[in-house]
């Protein structure tokens, strides 16, 4: 370090501490600097970094509760009305002209949620394969199941989804956020 700097660095030590099994365990040494990075370097909560539990921690934090609970209305009520539509609004009883515009109501609420789903699913199960079957199945229970219990788990999860998500892309800056979209 350039002795011209007047920047505090501190040292943050890891504690060495030994298991049961008489292995070792240490945590890696950090350093915490008092100079902000410039704006070239990356930065340290980029969401390309973030995995889906850091996410929900940036989200509950006390200075980005606004933005996940603008994100929740945001992103939540899409799913939301997509159940409804499908569930409530599609009858046979209805000219096909208006049945098509209600499938395309349907067809797009899934387009929105399928996209963030697919991220965060290869966020949690490291597979796009597991991503894609984790979008299709959230999706198509919410959406087709006739069993209550089960498409409102669907929603409930889908709501979680979308609703993190989009908090998190408000609250962190546009150049932060290309792995949510």
């Amino acid at each position: 370090m350039n002795a011209s700097r007047s920047t505090k660095v501190s040292t943050v030590l890891s504690t060495t501490s030994a298991t049961s099994d008489s292995q070792i365990v240490s945590s890696p040494v950090r350093l915490v600097s008092s100079v902000r990075p410039s704006r070239r370097s990356p930065s340290s909560t980029s969401t390309r970094e973030l995995g889906v539990v850091a996410q929900v921690r940036l989200a509950m934090q006390p200075k980005s509760r606004l933005a996940t609970a603008v994100g929740f209305m945001l992103g939540g009520f899409v799913p939301l009305a997509t159940y409804w539509v499908s569930h409530n609004e599609l009858g046979a009883e209805w000219p096909l002209y208006l049945r098509m515009l209600t499938y395309g109501i349907v067809a797009g609420g899934l387009l929105y949620s399928a996209r963030t789903v697919f991220a965060w699913g290869k966020l949690a199960f490291h597979a796009p394969a597991k991503a894609l079957g984790f979008v299709v199945l959230l999706e198509g229970v919410m959406t087709l199941s006739h069993t209550s219990w089960l498409s409102v788990m669907a929603l409930v999860y889908l709501i979680a989804i979308n609703g993190f998500a989009t908090g998190c892309n408000l609250a962190l800056p546009k150049s932060q956020t290309q792995a949510l979209n």
